[in-house]
């Protein structure tokens, strides 16, 4: 809690004072698409603060927020599947291991399995997006139907920041920090719930379709016994018949 506190406390102070340039969406725009395949930089708290500061203020203008937000994330997934299509996911350190290399693992998974409802979620799980974007590249998985999918998914990410900083901002409206405070706990704790609904989605659906394949695995091995009695059948009927002649 003090460390989102004293993040919260430097984003407020920076965020002040860039609020009304014209370039502070040229900087949401850039982190956005950072996040695409660097997963360290704070693109979300940013967003999260500049709309909670439009809600409090008036500036900067939300409506812009959101769009550079949509379109630098689409750029960064985009470049992310780029760089895993030409050098692949394990060049880089941080998805070998832990968090990054399970991100990994759904991800290879999810691509295979349920690649939409994947692509559309997989924002909202840690290293997610930036796993998914590497390891669709590396998967050589279609660029046209990726980025049809990305464009929708990073619509919604963009409007879920947006309107999380503009709720926090409009119930503390006098009070700055306290607005921007909230809206970076309330993302967090969003996150998540959000996260944990995702995994559980996905295991769920995974179990399933294990259950599933199982079963026509079962399927055709009772199918074909039949088969195999009645060939071995027909031999030790021909055996008599051939003993006689």
């Amino acid at each position: 809690m003090d460390r989102l506190l004293s993040l919260s406390s430097v984003l407020e102070e920076w965020i002040l004072q860039v609020a009304d340039a014209w370039w502070v969406h040229l900087v949401v725009y850039l982190f956005a698409a950072l996040d695409g395949f660097f997963p360290t930089v704070p693109s979300e708290s940013t967003i999260v603060t500049l709309s909670s500061l439009w809600a409090s203020s008036g500036e900067p203008m939300i409506w812009l927020v959101a769009l550079a937000a949509w379109a630098g994330a689409f750029t960064g997934d985009n470049l992310g599947y780029l760089i895993g299509r030409k050098i692949g996911w394990r060049r880089f350190r941080f998805l070998r291991d832990g968090k990054g290399r399970r991100a990994v693992e759904a991800a290879e998974r999810g691509l295979e399995r349920r690649a939409l409802l994947f692509l559309m979620t997989a924002r909202y799980i840690p290293f997610g997006r930036t796993a998914v974007n590497l390891v669709a590249g590396a998967v050589r998985y279609p660029h046209r139907q990726f980025w049809h999918r990305s464009l929708l998914s990073t619509f919604v990410w963009a409007v879920y920041s947006c309107v999380i900083g503009a709720v926090a901002g409009s119930w503390f409206e006098h009070n700055h920090l306290l607005a921007i405070t909230v809206a970076l706990i309330a993302a967090v704790i969003i996150a998540l719930v959000v996260e944990r609904l995702v995994t559980a989605l996905h295991k769920w659906l995974d179990r399933r379709a294990e259950r599933r394949e199982t079963a026509a695995k079962e399927d055709d091995a009772a199918s074909e016994q039949p088969g195999t009695r009645g060939s071995d059948s027909s031999s030790v009927n021909a055996q008599p018949h051939q003993e006689r002649v």
